[in-house]
């Protein structure tokens, strides 16, 4: 199409008919379609208006263009045209920078606000200085809009002059927008007295207490614990999320008069109020309430503590706060037991067994046989925390669970109980051996580990599940079983590929130098993943090896071969495996490329380090 034809079209009523002419102007010279585009730019439909936006920036525009862009944003009557522009210019980023900074002196103050809007969403330091010389705008909405683009531009450098307008100006607007740059900031700086007596005044309050959790130091905590007792439930809640911040950044004897004065709320009505604010969906706000919680001491949390233990975002700190409550905390938790969900029951159970309390047997023994395989599952391995001898039978019977997780917790329960029990294991694996069904066999091969019994162990490698064979290598080779290594190389020659992998990772684990030959046979193997195991064990027992192999193989290596040789190579590291990884950059395997680009980032870091 020619121009001619292309404004034709543009006069069309059909929005498909003018985005598809304004594509055409691509093959036309920019100084003969700028005026076009321009007017498309204010065009009804957006899709002719980003098209505008693509053609206009293809255009690769000079000053003089970017600078007649700019006037657009002085149109008041098209809110497209103007926001088409400004999109514009964002994306041209910092080629408009010298031409936007002039406009900030703009007569008119609505070009001086969509100026600065889009200098924060351009994001360049260069606008540090222009946004700052804004705050002082006689028009609070160019101030105000200053004030939140230095916070999106990220200078710090900025808190100071923005505290200091803050106390200058006293539009409400204005003050909105700089406390919220100052805590988007997060820069500690001195607080000045009269930022404090902001807090005073109900409509700033809760900007306040936002703004001291970012900025401020120990010496706000007392008007922060102040806001404990806030009517607003909004500023309670700013309140104690800022002190929660303050503590971890504040030295010792800082933090130890925060403790103890928040020591002093314990069975006080403030803390009713706290409790009212616990929201699962505000991770923040339930992290500071749990902490407050072990601050205090007060038994009112222990529900709510109960409560968070069941999201898994705040499991972790539920239950490290629950432990400081001792046994107040697992009485009250048992009083409940009954109307406890199942992620109650097992935060019960994992209660009980990561304080190691004793008296508790019947609670776990209950949850042995519990419904939920969740609940079984934890309480299977408190036996094993807490030594429950007396349970052995019951942790016997779960080996047969339906449930593979409960199956591996009664497993590795009886293992943390072969110390204290070793007779009575021992009785039951040997039973476990020459029994005809084959988790009973995979249970024994991973006991036996722990018992210590080679013998026995060595010959579930020739088991004729395939299942209890690559378990009784797992085992070998995680409790280091010495003098097996002639055995698993016999191993790797088993039908199953995955008894070859882990014999092949049990060889690794094993560091065994006599296994280096077999595992080099293996390379051959007709299993990728099979080949990659070995490939890894032979890096764990000779890395110098390992690199020659991979440099005779890597030419022609592919897919994950290729990867685990690339994860090997960084761990060597060295000039060597440096030129074979930057090779693997030009593959046009997009996974081996990749991670060749993780790899190499890798091993320059560890070379500068």
């Amino acid at each position: 199409m020619d121009l001619q034809d292309i404004c034709s079209a543009l006069q069309s009523d059909d929005d498909e008919i003018r985005r598809s002419a304004l594509h055409s102007l691509r093959d036309i010279p920019g100084s003969d379609t700028r005026a076009i585009i321009f007017t498309a730019m204010g065009d009804e439909s957006w899709r002719v208006r980003k098209e505008a936006v693509e053609c206009y920036l293809y255009s690769q525009p000079d000053l003089g263009s970017v600078e007649q862009l700019l006037n657009l944003l002085r149109n008041e009557e098209n809110a497209g045209l103007r926001n088409s522009a400004a999109e514009a210019v964002i994306r041209l980023g910092s080629t408009a920078a010298s031409l936007l900074i002039k406009m900030v002196q703009d007569q008119d103050a609505d070009v001086r606000k969509f100026v600065i809007d889009v200098m924060g969403a351009i994001g360049d330091p260069v606008f540090a200085s222009s946004l700052l010389q804004a705050l002082t705008d006689p028009e609070v909405n160019v101030a105000s809009a200053a004030a939140e683009q230095l916070g999106a531009l990220g200078d710090t450098d900025a808190a100071e002059h923005l505290m200091q307008a803050i106390l200058t100006r006293n539009e409400v607007l204005f003050r909105f927008s700089a406390l919220g740059a100052l805590g988007v900031l997060a820069k500690p700086v001195p607080v000045p007295e009269a930022l404090f007596k902001l807090a005073e005044q109900d409509i700033f309050r809760k900007a306040v207490f936002d703004c001291l959790g970012t900025i401020s130091d120990a010496h706000s905590f007392k008007l922060l614990l102040n806001g404990y007792s806030c009517p607003q439930k909004h500023c309670r809640a700013a309140a104690v999320k800022a002190l929660y911040k303050i503590y971890w950044r504040s030295s010792g004897a800082a933090q130890t008069k925060i403790r103890e004065s928040l020591q002093l709320l314990k069975e006080n009505d403030i803390i009713t109020g706290l409790l009212e604010l616990y929201d699962r969906r505000d991770v923040i706000l339930t992290e500071a309430l749990l902490w407050t919680s072990t601050m205090t001491r007060d038994a009112r949390f222990i529900p709510l503590l109960i409560e968070a233990y069941a999201d898994e975002r705040t499991a972790n700190c539920a239950l490290s706060a629950l432990k400081s409550f001792g046994h107040e905390a697992l009485h009250e938790f048992i009083s409940r037991y009954s109307s406890l969900d199942e992620s109650g029951r097992r935060g019960l159970c994992i209660l009980i067994a990561e304080c190691g309390y004793a008296g508790f047997n019947d609670v776990i023994q209950e949850a042995l046989h519990d419904p939920s395989a969740q609940v079984r599952n934890a309480a299977a391995l408190a036996v094993g925390k807490l030594g429950l001898i007396t349970l052995i039978p019951e942790l016997i019977a779960l080996i047969d669970d339906s449930d593979v997780q409960v199956y591996a917790a009664a497993v590795a329960g009886l293992q943390s109980l072969v110390l204290i029990s070793r007779s009575l294991i021992l009785d039951q694996v040997r039973l476990f051996c020459s029994s005809k069904v084959p988790h009973h066999r995979k249970a024994a091969a991973s006991l036996l580990a722990s018992l210590g019994e080679r013998e026995r162990l060595l010959l579930l490698i020739k088991d004729e599940d395939p299942h209890v064979r690559k378990t009784a290598a797992s085992a070998i080779g995680d409790n280091r079983i010495e003098f097996s290594g002639s055995v698993l190389v016999l191993a790797l020659a088993d039908e199953d590929p995955d008894v070859r992998i882990a014999v092949a990772e049990a060889l690794g684990d094993l560091h065994d130098t006599s296994a280096l030959d077999a595992l080099i046979q293996v390379l051959n193997d007709q299993d990728i993943w099979v080949q990659s195991a070995a490939l890894k064990a032979i890096a764990r027992i000779d890395p110098p090896r390992a690199l020659l192999i991979i440099t005779d193989l890597y030419a022609k290596a592919e897919g994950l071969l290729m990867i685990t040789s690339l994860k090997i190579l960084e761990e060597i590291g060295g000039s060597e495996s440096e030129n074979i990884i930057r090779y693997a950059l030009q593959s046009s395997d997009q996974d081996i490329a990749r991670q060749a680009a993780k790899s190499l980032e890798r091993v320059i870091f560890a070379r500068s380090n």
